[in-house]
């Protein structure tokens, strides 16, 4: 059975022989990169369940990366950062990362949250291809695909399988953040919840609640769930506490 993999990018070697130790002794496969270009060269050769990336690299930006890792995936993506500043965490998050990591790091803190986001992470099946953003391509639902738990007008969900498929049942690509976000809205219809409920139920109750990342995330779901020509957002804002699904 393959082992799951995890590709890091970071430009210092210490830190990578850290982040092999530490994931290698939880039975995951380990592909590193020093730079930008080079991991992206890693990434053609390397099926990676999770990626590690440091903001900081030699020729260019993490950031960079986890915008097109989030145009063209849905693997879990763990930002890795020296600064520790919120707004590193918060812009994570607005692009789509799945955690993040302050360095220094503690070995085991490491490989729990890998470990976490790689739980959280449902991988599309091969040969599938996902819709991203306003693409419409995708997946079909199928009679061998996992029950609905969830419809609203042409949306259907899967909880069980953390997948969502839109109209004529084709699968709408979600971030582990942004359906974390639909499922806590959508399990509690019609009630408000606010920001520090909302950061719970996405990321534990080891988070700190941002207000522009929720924010950030909400804004992102609704562009995926746009709701029929002249109908309100699903996701109604309650200004000065939080948000509320109305479906």
């Amino acid at each position: 059975m393959k082992k799951p993999c995890v590709l890091a990018v970071d430009d210092e070697p210490d830190i990578l022989a850290l982040i092999s130790t530490a994931l290698e002794a939880e039975s995951f496969e380990v592909a590193t990169a020093g730079s930008v270009a080079e991991f992206w060269s890693r990434n053609d050769t390397c099926d990676a369940d999770v990626y590690v990336v440091d903001i900081t690299l030699p020729d260019g930006t993490g950031f960079n990366i986890v915008k097109e890792l989030r145009r063209t995936s849905n693997r879990g993506v763990i930002v890795l950062s020296g600064r520790g500043s919120e707004t590193d965490h918060v812009v994570g998050l607005e692009i789509g990362a799945d955690d993040y990591v302050t360095k220094p790091f503690r070995l085991r803190e490491l490989a729990a949250r890998v470990n976490a986001v790689y739980r959280r992470c449902s991988p599309n099946p091969e040969g599938v291809k996902a819709q991203s953003g306003d693409d419409q391509s995708g997946s079909a639902y199928s009679s061998s695909d996992p029950s609905i738990d969830f419809t609203f007008d042409d949306y259907k969900i899967s909880l069980s399988a953390r997948r969502l498929w839109g109209k004529d049942m084709v699968e709408i690509d979600l971030t582990t953040a942004e359906f974390n976000l639909l499922a806590a809205l959508v399990e509690q219809r019609n009630k408000v919840l606010n920001r520090d409920q909302i950061m719970n139920a996405i990321k534990g109750r080891d988070w700190e609640s941002y207000d522009r990342a929720v924010d950030g995330l909400v804004s992102r779901l609704r562009k995926k769930i746009p709701p029929p020509n002249g109908a309100p957002q699903y996701i109604r804002t309650v200004h000065g506490i939080g948000y509320s699904f109305i479906a």
